[in-house]
């Protein structure tokens, strides 16, 4: 397991003058008159509106739309919730871009949802028990088998904002410590915190505890390798030791750390996930004081 994570890791990686960023918004959608989540029916008629326009249809699943991808390269897609979209937008070549491109995207897919009276929610949370699951792709439905309905299910009421920041190898570790050393910073206003604990501890698959979160320090490349191949491997409806890894990215998107290395074709980025849902106005001040953070 070692090596495949460590070929991940450093196997073809390019050097770059700049810093792509992508900005990844997880937004809830209201109906208009009940305030209620919008229906399946209601985010399926805005995937096919936005079909009819400059969207493609990236995916499918049993009859449903799950998967939309713009000419500019911004996706859109279910977060587990029927009401909870994401837009994942095209990275940008600096935070202004990025910004910017996240802008374009979203304003899109609001102005669609006014067309079937749906409303962007800007909270981290919704307050409902009512059961919003919605099974989008293959990996969705492998957590469900794992983790039972009932623990995936408070999943579907949160939404966060998330940034892709590339950065060199060399730095890396060192900005992974940066951020965690300012991580009551960004606990403090992120509420799904709790949602995400609860999530691990009643769960059937028996994750281990840190697999959310993660470590708080790292003393090198080797040492973050050592520790994220301590964890069991997706394996179908169960968690295992086995050996090799059939997909490396598969498996580190199941370790949910709060600041964990992705891998985008020959680039390397830190993914910082702890980041509430807040207003569009305020998504840019975010990334600011992460991008300030990483490259101090």
């Amino acid at each position: 397991m070692r090596e495949e994570l460590r070929s991940y890791f450093t196997d073809g990686l390019r050097r770059r003058a700049g810093h792509t960023v992508g900005v990844e918004a997880e937004t809830s959608f209201l109906d208009g008159d009940s305030q209620l989540p919008i229906s399946l029916a209601t985010s399926q008629n805005m995937f096919s509106e936005l079909a009819q326009r400059n969207w493609h249809i990236e995916s499918t699943r049993g009859g449903l739309i799950t998967s939309l991808r713009s000419e500019r390269g911004d996706m859109l897609n279910y977060e587990l919730g029927r009401q909870n979209l994401e837009i994942s937008a095209a990275p940008g070549i600096d935070g202004a871009s990025g910004i910017m491109s996240a802008q374009v995207a979203l304003s899109e897919l609001y102005e669609v949802a006014r067309l079937f009276g749906a409303a962007p929610s800007f909270s981290p949370m919704l307050s409902t028990k009512e059961d919003l699951l919605v099974i989008p792709d293959e990996r969705d439905a492998i957590w469900l088998q794992l983790d039972g309905r009932e623990a995936l299910m408070p999943l579907a009421t949160i939404s966060s904002v998330q940034f892709t920041v590339e950065v060199s190898l060399e730095n890396a570790i060192p900005a992974i410590n940066r951020l965690n050393e300012v991580l009551p910073d960004f606990l403090r206003e992120y509420p799904q915190e709790k949602v995400w604990r609860e999530y691990i501890a009643q769960s059937k698959a028996g994750y281990e505890e840190s697999r959310y979160g993660g470590p708080r320090y790292f003393k090198s490349l080797d040492d973050y390798i050592e520790q994220l191949g301590k964890y069991r491997v997706v394996a179908g409806a169960c968690l295992t030791r086995q050996v090799p890894i059939e997909n490396v990215s598969l498996f580190i998107r199941s370790v949910w750390w709060y600041f964990r290395l992705r891998r985008y074709g020959d680039r390397m980025c830190i993914e910082v996930r702890p980041i509430a849902r807040v207003h569009d106005a305020d998504i840019a001040d975010k990334l600011e004081m992460v991008l300030n953070i990483i490259h101090s």
